[in-house]
């Protein structure tokens, strides 16, 4: 089960930035820490799922020359980027023997950057996804506190025992 945590419809290529900028901070809302400078890790998701979003809804404007709706959902341990256009019978397809520089190359990064990807029609409109797995935030172990005082009777007794 997933639930949308962000959606936009793009119409042209400038919206794209606000579309990484505003995806990232539905992640950090909704998968809180992800940000932190210690962790390269959650970093590393965001940026991942930033870069395909963008991928997907560049193919979606330049092929479909239709509005694109990026929808980002979250599920236990996942993040979902669906990218949905209204040209259904456009199977979406890769060439991985055009020469660098040339673009088409949308699909063959969104393979290689997420745990998942596929498509699917409905509606009339063709949706590309792709899941990315987040590892799953433990509650962390914190050592109990010990006042001072505690502290010194602990270890007057300990140098007993040994003693």
């Amino acid at each position: 089960m997933t639930t949308v945590v962000g959606q936009w419809v793009l119409a042209d290529y400038p919206e794209l930035r606000l579309l990484r900028a505003s995806l990232r901070q539905a992640v950090d809302t909704e998968w809180p820490g992800s940000s932190d400078d210690d962790d390269d890790d959650d970093d590393d998701v965001a940026d991942r799922m930033a870069i395909v979003a963008t991928e997907l809804a560049t193919n979606a404007l330049r092929h479909a020359r239709s509005p694109a709706v990026v929808r980002l959902s979250r599920a236990k341990n996942a993040f979902v980027v669906d990218v949905a256009d209204d040209k259904p019978l456009a199977v979406p397809d890769s060439d991985p023997a055009k020469p660098p520089g040339t673009g088409g190359r949308g699909l063959e990064i969104t393979r290689r950057l997420a745990s998942d990807t596929g498509w699917y029609v409905t509606g009339g409109h063709k949706h590309v996804w792709a899941r990315f797995s987040v590892p799953h935030r433990g509650r962390r172990w914190h050592a109990p506190r010990i006042a001072v005082r505690s502290l010194d009777r602990l270890v007057q007794r300990l140098r007993r025992i040994r003693g």
